[in-house]
C-alpha cells in the first residue's frame, strides 16, 4: 500500500500523456516537440537534484535508452492514432519479462506471469474497438520499439537504483533534450499558439518531470513483474474520463477487457504475494518451539 501514493497519480498522468502529445505534434514537428517538453522536463528535474548531474556508463546507456524510448514513441504516434499508440506500447511487460531476467536476475513468479499475460489480455480485448483506422507498418514498428525501450530504460534505472534518483534522471533528462534538439531539424516544423503551451507544459512538467520522478520511484519499490501489470490501470482513466465527458456507455467489449486487467492486477499482486509468503514460510527452517 505504501507505493499507492505514487502509483495512483503515475496512472492518471500516463492516462492523458498521449492525447496532449498528439495535439502538440499538431503544431511542431516530433523532434521539435521533443526538444522543448525535454527542455522543460530538463530544468525541473535540475531543480530536484540541486544542479547536480551524474556521469558515468550506466547513467549514459540509461539516457540513451531513455531518448530511444521517447523518440520512436513520438514518431510513431505521428502516424497513428493516441488510442493505437497506447495499445501498442502496452506491450512494454512483455519485454520487461526477459529483459529483468537478463539483467536483473529478477524471475516473475508463475502467478506473477500469468497476471500479466491476463493483464495483457485485458488491454488487446479493451482496445479492439478502436482499432478500426489506418494503422501503418512504420508507425505500428516504432511504438512496438518504443515499448521494448520503455522496458530497457526501466531495467537500467533499477541497476541504477543506488544512485541518488534524482541526479540520474535529471542526466537522462539533459541527454533527452541535447539528442532531440540534435535532430530537431529533420522535418522542422513549429507553429506558435496556446494549445502548443498547454502541450509542452502538461508534457514537459507534469507527463515529463513528475511522471520520471514518479516511474523511478515506483521501480525501486517493486518487482518490474508486478509494477508492469499495475500501469494497465492507465486506460480505464482514459475510459472514465470518455464516459464523464461525453455521456458514451462502453460496449461489452470494453468492459470486458476492463474485467481481465482487474483479474491480471489481482493476481499479480493479492495472490502472488499471498504465493510469496507461503513460499517463505515454507522454505523457513523449523525452530525448537515449531518442532
Amino acid at each position: 500500500m505504501s507505493s499507492a501514493k505514487y502509483l495512483a497519480p503515475y496512472i492518471v498522468i500516463n492516462g492523458f500523456v498521449y492525447v496532449f502529445a498528439k495535439d502538440g505534434m499538431g503544431y511542431s514537428s516530433p523532434f521539435v516537440f521533443g526538444a522543448m517538453t525535454g527542455l522543460v522536463t530538463f530544468l525541473f528535474l535540475l531543480v530536484a537534484a540541486r544542479g547536480k548531474l551524474v556521469f558515468n556508463l550506466g547513467t549514459l546507456l540509461f539516457s540513451i535508452f531513455f531518448w530511444l524510448s521517447g523518440a520512436t514513441w513520438l514518431l510513431g504516434l505521428d502516424l497513428i492514432s493516441p488510442a493505437q499508440s497506447a495499445i501498442l506500447s502496452f506491450t512494454m511487460p512483455l519485454f520487461v519479462m526477459p529483459l529483468s531476467v537478463l539483467m536483473l536476475g529478477e524471475r516473475a513468479n508463475r502467478v506473477e506471469s500469468l497476471g500479466m499475460l491476463t493483464g495483457f489480455a485485458g488491454i488487446v480485448v479493451y482496445n479492439l474497438p478502436l482499432l478500426g483506422g489506418s494503422l501503418t507498418l512504420i508507425g505500428a514498428g516504432l511504438t512496438l520499439a518504443d515499448a521494448f525501450f520503455w522496458a530497457l530504460f526501466s531495467v537500467c534505472m533499477r541497476k541504477l537504483k543506488t544512485q541518488n534518483a534524482n541526479q540520474t534522471i535529471a542526466t537522462g533528462s539533459f541527454f533527452n533534450f541535447v539528442f532531440y534538439g540534435a535532430f530537431s531539424f529533420i522535418g522542422f516544423g513549429f507553429t506558435p499558439s496556446l494549445n502548443l503551451a498547454v502541450d509542452i507544459g502538461y508534457g514537459g512538467a507534469v507527463g515529463g518531470a513528475l511522471s520520471f520522478v514518479l516511474w523511478n520511484t515506483l521501480i525501486r519499490s517493486m518487482r518490474l513483474a508486478r509494477l508492469t501489470t499495475l500501469v494497465f490501470l492507465s486506460p480505464i482513466v482514459t475510459l472514465v474520463y470518455g464516459a464523464l465527458t461525453t455521456g458514451a456507455v462502453p460496449g461489452v467489449l470494453t468492459l470486458g477487457g476492463v474485467a481481465l486487467i482487474f483479474v491480471g492486477i489481482y493476481a499479480s499482486t493479492v495472490l502472488s504475494k499471498k504465493g510469496d509468503l507461503k513460499a517463505s514460510l515454507a522454505a523457513a527452517p523449523l525452530t525448537e518451539h515449531d518442532s
